[in-house]
C-alpha cells in the first residue's frame, strides 16, 4: 500500500504544513519507507515472530535494540499542564467532519 502525492498534500493541509513539490515527493518515498517496514513488523505479529530482530533484520541502523524497560509514568496532572485537558484525557478541537 503507497501513498500518493495527493494523500501527502492532505496530510500537510491538515498538519497546517507547507511542502514544494520536491519537498512533498521527498517525504512521500520517505513515508513509503515507513508504511512498508510497519508492514514487515505487522506481517512478523501476525505470523507470531517473538522477536523484533527477526522482523527488522539488517535494515535497521541500530547494532543492538535496548529491552523495553518497565518505568515509571509522568502523573496525568503534569502531562496535561500545558494543553488542554478535561477529566485527565486532551482536548482538541475536531478535524475530521
Amino acid at each position: 500500500m503507497a501513498i500518493s502525492t495527493d494523500e501527502i498534500k492532505a496530510l500537510a493541509r491538515l498538519a497546517k504544513l507547507e511542502f514544494d513539490d520536491e519537498r512533498c515527493e521527498t517525504f512521500k518515498e520517505e513515508f513509503n519507507e515507513i508504511i512498508e517496514f510497519a508492514g514487515k513488523i505487522n506481517g512478523a505479529i501476525v505470523g507470531n515472530s517473538s522477536d523484533i530482530r527477526e522482523i527488522v533484520g539488517e535494515e535497521t541502523q541500530y547494532a543492538e535494540l535496548r529491552e523495553d524497560e518497565e518505568r515509571e509514568s509522568l502523573p496525568p496532572e503534569k502531562i496535561t499542564s500545558g494543553a488542554e485537558a478535561q477529566n485527565g484525557y486532551f482536548t482538541v478541537r475536531r478535524v475530521v467532519k
